[in-house]
């Protein structure tokens, strides 16, 4: 994995993703966008604040943010919005994308890593959820690539997560 990667983090209205984007902001470039523009500039703010060297921009187009990334960290809604993947499908291409999942949801099942691989078919998607022993800070991660879950397994930890790679 080289040193910094950029990544861009669609739908930072769930606690998940302003979770995730604060400690990937810590050694890495992040790319912010939500639909939600008050939403986007706390994040935002949030992020300056915790961590001032950061390398963090707010994005008003989910295509941009995710042309410019190594990395695309997609929430729940984010999945669940068509839209906004058929913005962002033609430039995901052979990139890295984490599917984060809250173990607790109702939805669940619904977006499983087999329906966001095929939304996206010339990527790799790697499913991280939250692990139901230890939610608040501890990652289940799983994957068909396991060159990618293993490049997101060191990305996680190298950001002080706890994480472990499951087979899929």
């Amino acid at each position: 994995m080289s040193p910094r990667k950029i990544v861009a983090v669609l739908g930072v209205s769930e606690t998940n993703s302003v979770f995730v984007a604060k400690q990937i902001a810590k050694t890495n470039t992040v790319l912010l966008f939500d639909h939600n523009a008050a939403v986007l500039n706390s994040v935002f703010s949030e992020i300056q604040t915790a961590h001032p060297n950061a390398n963090v921009e707010m994005m008003i187009c989910p295509t941009n943010a995710s042309w410019e990334a190594d990395v695309i960290v997609l929430s729940n809604d984010a999945v669940i919005d068509g839209n906004g993947i058929n913005k962002i499908k033609n430039v995901a291409t052979g990139k890295l994308i984490l599917f984060f999942e809250n173990a607790f949801s109702s939805d669940f099942e619904s977006y499983s890593y087999e329906r966001v691989q095929a939304l996206f078919p010339f990527s790799k998607v790697v499913h991280v959820c939250e692990s139901k022993a230890n939610p608040s800070d501890s990652f289940d991660i799983s994957g068909n690539n396991q060159e990618a879950v293993q490049t997101v397994l060191k990305l996680l930890t190298s950001i002080g997560l706890k994480a472990s790679a499951k087979k899929n």
